[in-house]
């Protein structure tokens, strides 16, 4: 009975090991379905919707670069392609759409030698971007206090609409609104944490491990002859 414990361990690494089978499955569907949604054609965005993030949106409105916001530093992208050099910030602005909602639009990546106004749109726009949600407070201890920093680390879009009287919807431009000396639009990363196949080989890895050790290690030897008698 002593050594139920260990025997049960290789049938409960089995077992998580199928388990994130089955969840690399579905998350490779989600993946799939994410990358079907972004090459769909810009729909026009009405906020009374709930959207599903990447989804296309077209929109009409006028910036107010009052409560401009900035997030980074980030790693810009580059003709589709990660330059890797974290030393832009996204500049994220509130626009007020001609229903009279106000939205936040990330508008691209500006470099901290310009972090001040540079590439301002006047006027009514009309653009194309994708909806984006929250990303998680990886840091909360940086995390800024209300009116206290336009500076963000990961997009609290929450905050940011608290702080700009908008609406908690984001949009992230397409490329094509890429501006000269300003905001480098196209930002946009199709990231999905998918790395059930690695806990796969882990577990049952562990599985394996503790089958080995089971039957060569926990082997009780055999009683010596006695040679004295």
């Amino acid at each position: 009975m002593e050594d139920t414990p260990m025997t049960s361990i290789p049938v409960v690494c089995f077992i998580l090991g199928c388990w994130q089978i089955e969840r690399r499955k579905s998350k490779l569907q989600l993946i799939a379905d994410i990358e079907s949604r972004y090459l769909l054609e810009p729909v026009p965005l009405d906020c009374g919707l709930e959207y599903l993030e990447y989804t296309p949106v077209r929109f009409t409105g006028e910036y107010d670069y009052s409560k401009e916001f900035y997030l980074g530093p980030r790693h810009e992208i580059v003709e589709h392609r990660d330059k890797g050099e974290p030393g832009g910030y996204h500049s994220i602005v509130p626009l007020k759409l001609e229903s009279g909602e106000r939205i936040l639009v990330d508008r691209g990546v500006i470099f901290e030698r310009t972090k001040s106004p540079i590439g301002q749109i006047a006027g009514k726009v009309t653009q194309v971007g994708y909806i984006r949600g929250p990303e998680g407070a990886v840091m909360p201890a940086l995390a800024p206090a209300v009116g206290t920093t336009q500076t963000y680390i990961w997009r609290d879009s929450d905050m940011m609409a608290k702080l700009a009287n908008t609406l908690p919807v984001t949009v992230e431009l397409m490329t094509e609104h890429s501006v000269e000396g300003g905001p480098l639009a196209g930002q946009t990363r199709l990231s999905v944490y998918n790395k059930h196949m690695e806990y796969v080989i882990t577990w049952w890895g562990m599985g394996i491990a503790s089958l080995f050790y089971i039957f060569n290690f926990r082997r009780k030897p055999k009683a010596l002859p006695n040679v004295f008698k």
